[in-house]
């Protein structure tokens, strides 16, 4: 009895150690990798609760976007998207009394989501280790910032979180901050890989359009350089 106990102990700490606290976006993926190309991993099956709107938005926003989603786009081969999934377009088209995507402007549909394309292919482990300044509401020490396909900016940061108190040795997880948003945002996923690209599952909090016209606010290259 007393070894039954001390079993069950053990697979109780264990468990509660595999916890996350952010939403997990289901890639369906063992390793993160799959064979195809990003618009056929979004339109997947068993990825529409995630990313069918995303699919969606991809082909209202126009063939040269579609292009660039599917790895033919020449001038951009390989790219980083930080993926927003249906809840963070629904949220979007909700503020903004859009019915339905194909009522958007296909102009507008291919800003929001190059707002969320870096070129080339960046891996959680490329980040730097970073921390959010909570004060501040702005980047702190660490983390690294990235031009977007659409001209605006983001800052990427790691950080490692705390497992069974000890601070340092848990998961990694990869954080996006918006000045436009004066907030940051977790990523749900990261490290899924298409046959061209990585791509990082922004958390379900994340609404379409956040990341745009961050540089309205204050251009990045007068913040003190991290890199």
């Amino acid at each position: 009895m007393k070894h039954i106990l001390i079993l069950g102990f053990v697979c109780l700490v264990l468990g509660m150690g595999g916890c996350v606290q952010d939403n997990f976006i289901k890639s369906g993926l063992h390793n993160g990798r799959f064979d195809g190309s990003l618009l056929e991993y979004l339109k997947a099956p068993g990825h529409s609760y995630d990313w069918d709107s995303t699919a969606r938005l991809v082909e209202q926003a126009g063939p040269d976007v579609v292009r660039l989603f599917e790895g033919k786009d020449t001038e951009h081969p390989e790219i980083t998207f930080l993926g927003p999934t249906n809840h963070s377009i629904r949220r979007y088209m909700l503020e903004n009394d859009i019915e339905r995507i194909s009522d958007m402007d296909p102009d507008v549909c291919k800003d929001l989501l190059l707002q969320c394309i870096i070129d080339g292919k960046i891996y959680r482990d490329d980040v730097p280790r970073g921390k959010y300044d909570e004060d501040e509401a702005m980047p702190g020490e660490g983390g690294k910032y990235y031009p977007t396909l659409s001209g605006s900016t983001v800052w990427l940061y790691t950080h490692q979180q705390t497992l069974q108190g000890i601070p340092d040795v848990g998961a990694v997880s990869l954080g996006v901050y918006s000045q436009s948003a004066f907030r940051d945002f977790s990523i749900a996923s990261s490290n899924i890989e298409p046959d061209h690209c990585v791509v990082h599952s922004l958390s379900y909090n994340f609404t379409l359009g956040d990341f745009g016209e961050m540089d309205d606010w204050e251009d990045p290259d007068d913040w003190e350089d991290f890199e």
